[in-house]
């Protein structure tokens, strides 16, 4: 199977999250991957948003255990996530 998501590279993940983040949050991303989301506005309301874009942009179900501060707190966190989930 050789679709988009088997073809995506950190990088490309990166620009992806930090696009839907942006679109999420009706507001420009430019600060550091590391930033803490919250302190950029993220709240539970476009957090849930932003999980169910992220599922069909790249076409995977996150599991309850992985909807959690610690995965989505930062753009580096859930590059982290999408990047476990789509080698394997």
């Amino acid at each position: 199977m050789n679709d988009r998501k088997d073809l995506m590279d950190r990088n490309d993940i990166a620009a992806a999250v930090r696009l839907q983040v942006g679109d999420i949050m009706n507001r420009p991303t430019e600060f550091p991957s590391s930033d803490l989301l919250a302190d950029h506005g993220l709240d539970s309301l476009t957090s849930i948003q932003l999980t169910l874009a992220l599922e069909d942009e790249f076409q995977v179900a996150f599991a309850d255990d992985e909807i959690s501060l610690e995965h989505f707190e930062s753009i580096d966190s859930i590059v982290n996530l999408l990047d476990k989930k789509l080698q394997g």
